[in-house]
Parts: structure tokens; sequence; C-alpha cells
């Protein structure tokens, strides 16, 4: 793992978010749609965690200068069982979590920190749910806690202030594809040492 700066997470997001704007935006358009439409339903909620995991999958198959399509990395969220293990994912990050704020706020913060690439690593390398949280608060304290907070930290606030500005808060949405992107190139720094044998199992699922 190679050692980045606070500040080298934003430069090389942005950097890497640039020749593929468009699309990044694009497809990020697509997949809120999709999940705006199933959030009508109580049974449609269910399939978000793996509308999550497929714009993972597309947000990690575009970083790797992969060929990377709305319909491969949709169907890849609903794949090999990774509908129900999303689910349950999210479920167990959404108890977690939610018992950790209760327990006096700081737990709460910890774990939404230390299991912040859990979902990437289900969709990355087809970990186990469990084997996911336990790689990613490694992960996490590899690269430094209290950078990774950091990041986080800056990035909630930008956007919890744009947001919170009617017309500004448009700008919010052109962001996001610079924002996703400084969080992918958070987690590749985390598992630069064995991204080069794991890449191929993504690729391999884009190609009909």
């Amino acid at each position: 793992m190679k050692d980045m700066s606070f500040d080298a997470f934003f430069s090389q997001g942005i950097e890497q978010t640039k020749p593929k704007y468009w699309s990044l935006l694009g497809n990020f358009c697509l997949f809120g749609l999709a999940m705006v439409v199933a959030a009508i339903t109580v049974i449609g909620i269910l399939v978000i965690p793996a509308l999550i995991a497929g714009w993972i999958h597309f947000l990690l198959a575009s970083a790797r200068g992969q060929e990377a399509s709305f319909g491969a990395s949709f169907s890849a969220g609903f794949a090999d069982g990774m509908w129900w293990k999303s689910l349950f994912l999210v479920v167990v990050l959404t108890v977690g979590i939610m018992i950790g704020f209760m327990l006096l706020l700081i737990p709460g913060i910890y774990l939404s920190v230390v299991w912040y690439y859990a979902m990437y690593l289900l969709v990355d390398k087809k970990m186990d749910v469990f084997e996911t949280l336990q790689t990613s608060r490694n992960l996490v304290h590899e690269q430094g806690f209290w950078k990774i907070f950091g990041v986080l930290l800056v990035i909630n606030i930008v956007n919890s202030f744009l947001s919170a500005i009617p017309v500004i808060g448009l700008v919010a949405l052109f962001l996001i594809p610079f924002i996703m992107m400084i969080f992918v190139t958070m987690y590749e720094n985390a598992i630069s040492g064995d991204a080069e044998d794991e890449a191929p199992a993504l690729e391999a699922e884009l190609i009909p």
C-alpha cells in the first residue's frame, strides 16, 4: 500500500474523473433514477443495495480503464447472489452503526469510517459479508484512521453546505463524479498490494 497524503486523494480522484466525467455523471443519473423508481414501493426498496453494488461495479471498472456500461454493471448488482449479499450487508451496517451512535455517538462515527470499504470489498473481492467488515477495518487503520475520517468529513461538510442552499445545491449533482472517484481512489490505494490480482475478475464480468 502506497502512503498517500490527505490532499493526494482529492487531486488524484479529480484527475481520474476528468477524462470520463460525462460518462460518470450520465450513468450516475441512470442508477439514481433506478433507485428513485425502486424506492416507490417497499419491495422495491429491497433492491436498492443491489443497485448500489452495480454502481460501485461501474466505478471500479471505469477507474481501472475497463469497458463499463450501465447494463453490465446493473446486472452485476444481481448476479451470483449479490442481491441478497448486498442487502444483508446494508442491514448489518445500518444496525451496527445505529447501535454505535446510540452508545454515546463516538462508536457510531468510528464504525461509519472503518466499515466504509465494506461494499467495495463485497463487489470487488466477492468476500463474505462479515469478512468485508473486518477487512475494511484493517485497511482503514493501515491507511490511517484520521486521514480517512478527514476526507469523509470534508466531503460531507461540502455536500451539506451546498445542499442547504436551494439554487447552489444543484452544483452538488455535478460534483458527484469527482466525489465518487475520490472514494474509489481511496479504495484502490487501500488494496494496492493485491489490486492487480483481483482486477481481471471484475473485467471478466464485463465481457459477454
